[in-house]
Parts: structure tokens; C-alpha cells; sequence
């Protein structure tokens, strides 16, 4: 008689693996000023680690058999990020905003050592969270041969939130006809509208009006341009429909959505 099998996991040759490189991690460079959150990446990014650190209490007994017993009663939310200084030469160097906000964070001590971040996993795992952390930041320059890096160890402060991952963001160019002298006009977002755009109406004034959109929402919009003529406006990944009217304007004409 042939003696039963141990069970075997099966092969894994035709998995696939996912890549350690898969993150994007954001940082709040309004934190602490009242504002809605300003989201910037961190760029420069060569680790991105979240971890956890774990209290163990043994709750074991005298009846446990001589054996210990662990139970968690309290863990900590942390994230491990290092990379290489970054910036932009426009014409003078210009450090990443995300990394300096870290910077910042990192020399300061009390509230103002605590950021507020968000990282998620740009492939199809479902991890992305949002929370807050003390920063200590630590800056490596020390080969003449190597290149400026730097580590920072975010250690968290209560618990992190699951987030839906954030959605690639939605930019559209509205230009008025030309030759228009007064009037108003309008912007549907998702079946909601902002009317009574005045044909000259500023930067800010269109930023507001759409934002006061459900389909939007407060700080989800950023316009750019020339008042009177085109306006770029950043919004939402969620959103799927945009149009725009130019009945109202003198002479009435058509508002070019691209």
C-alpha cells in the first residue's frame, strides 16, 4: 500500500512578482497653515518601506502548560523612504518641493516635525494609506565620488487610513471666441454647472465657482491662463464629462473644450 502524499504547493514558476519600485508617496506642503492639503510628490525616491512595529504582551497563565502566550496590544504605522536629492535647474537649481517639505519637517521639533503624507502602490495591489508622522531626516553627502542622497524614518503617530488610490488628474483648456466684449458663460462638470462666468472673470474667481461643484470639491481644482481668453483647469480624476457653454456671451459663441 502506498503510503499518502504530503501536500504540495503547486508551482509558482507562472506567477508574476511585483515590483518594489511600484510607489508613489505625497506629502501636504499646506500642513499646519489651515488650508485644504496642497499634495506634491516626493521625488528622487530609490526606497519606499512601510513597516510596522509591534507591542507583544504574553498573557499566558499557570494553567498555559509552561508556555508563553503573545498577544499584540499596540502597534506602530511607519514608513522608511531614502533617495537622491533632486530639483529642477530653471535657470538656478530649484530643490523638489516634496523632498524639501520632508527637509523642513525633519529640523523642526515639536507639531511642526509632523507631516502629513499619503503613498499608494501604482500596480493593481490594494495598498494605499494616509496618515500622519514624526520625520527625522538625514542627508548624505559623503563620497566626492557619489552623489547627494538622503534617508528619512517616518515614525507614525495614531492610525493610518485606507485610501482609494488618487486618480490621474483631469486637465482641460477652455477658449472663449474671439472678439468677445462682455456677457457670461458656463462650465458643466458631471451634470453640474457653474454659470454666470463673466467673459473676463479672473483665475481665482473660476477656481471658486468650481469648486463650489459637489462633482469637484473644495481645493480639487487649479486654473491657470489668460482671463478673457483661455483658462486651463485641473481637475479630479473621478470626473468624466466636461462641457462648456458660451450662449450668454456678446456675441454669443462657442467655449472650445480641449
Amino acid at each position: 500500500m502506498t503510503a499518502p502524499a504530503p501536500l504540495q504547493a503547486p508551482d509558482s514558476s507562472t506567477l508574476a512578482t511585483a515590483l518594489a519600485r511600484d510607489y508613489a508617496v505625497q506629502i501636504d506642503v499646506a500642513y499646519g497653515t489651515g488650508s485644504a492639503p496642497e499634495w506634491v510628490f516626493v521625488m528622487g525616491l530609490n526606497k519606499v518601506s512601510p513597516t510596522q512595529d509591534i507591542t507583544m504582551q504574553d498573557d499566558g497563565d499557570i494553567h498555559s502548560g509552561g508556555r508563553k502566550s503573545q498577544i499584540a496590544t499596540a502597534i506602530g504605522e511607519n514608513l522608511e523612504l531614502a533617495g537622491l536629492r533632486k530639483g529642477e535647474r530653471s535657470p538656478a537649481y530649484v530643490p523638489d518641493p516634496g523632498i524639501e517639505q520632508l527637509r523642513k519637517h525633519g529640523s523642526k521639533i515639536g507639531y511642526e516635525n509632523i507631516a502629513h503624507v499619503r503613498y499608494w502602490r501604482t500596480d493593481e495591489i490594494d495598498e494605499a494609506k494616509e496618515g500622519y508622522f514624526a520625520v527625522a531626516f538625514v542627508g548624505s553627502a559623503d563620497d566626492k565620488e557619489g552623489l547627494y542622497g538622503w534617508t528619512a524614518t517616518l515614525t507614525g503617530r495614531g492610525q493610518h487610513k485606507d485610501i482609494v488610490k488618487p486618480l490621474t488628474p483631469i486637465v482641460k483648456t477652455f477658449t472663449l471666441p474671439a472678439g468677445t466684449t462682455s456677457g457670461t458663460w458656463t462650465i458643466t462638470v458631471d451634470g453640474q454647472t457653474a454659470s454666470a462666468l463673466t467673459h473676463t472673470i479672473t483665475l481665482a474667481a473660476l477656481k471658486t465657482a468650481l469648486e463650489g461643484l459637489s462633482t469637484v470639491g473644495t481645493g480639487n481644482a487649479t486654473v491657470t491662463g489668460t482671463p478673457g481668453t483661455a483658462y486651463t483647469v485641473t481637475l479630479p480624476g473621478t470626473v468624466l464629462v466636461v462641457s462648456a457653454s458660451g450662449s450668454g456671451l456678446t456675441p454669443a459663441g462657442t467655449v472650445v473644450v480641449s
